[in-house]
């Protein structure tokens, strides 16, 4: 399942920049793709890898497998592996200490209860979001289409 944003609406059509969904799944697998990497491999591999579930040990090796395979074509070389982020950080119980601070600063603060309602790969959205200093404006974009998602 590809999970879009709609911050990152304008980078869909040619996929020109690692989506956000897509950088969840190389976080989850250990997997470090650089935008050089990502933009060598052809439109059609790069709409596979954003289609490609990635939840299950065994999607994500699956995942993972691609993504090798397509860089040894492209690359010549293997992807780099990291170790996995643990998911721990996103999971429902607690509201991360980075989306705590961010919401509150926007005066929008995030109860655990609304944290707890969101599937995990919104509430790494809003995690990695919270947590980056290169688009800072992409967190409250996110949250607000969240919430948005939950009137619906």
């Amino acid at each position: 399942m590809f999970h879009k944003y709609r911050y990152e609406a304008e980078f869909y059509p040619k996929l020109s920049r690692l989506p956000l969904d897509v950088r969840r799944k190389l976080d989850v697998t250990g997997m470090k793709l650089s935008l050089k990497d990502w933009l060598a491999f052809d439109l059609e591999e790069r709409q596979v890898l954003c289609h490609l579930p990635c939840d299950t040990e065994e999607e994500q090796l699956v995942f993972a497998e691609y993504l090798s395979f397509l860089s040894k074509k492209h690359r010549g070389s293997t992807v780099e592996k990291l170790a996995a982020m643990d998911a721990g950080v996103w999971e429902a119980g607690k509201v991360p200490a980075a989306v705590a601070q961010k919401s509150a600063e926007l005066q929008a603060s995030v109860s655990a209860e609304e944290w707890n309602l969101w599937p995990a790969h919104h509430r790494y959205a809003l995690y990695k979001t919270a947590a980056s200093k290169a688009q800072p404006e992409a967190f409250e974009q996110v949250l607000q289409q969240l919430r948005a998602l939950r009137k619906i």
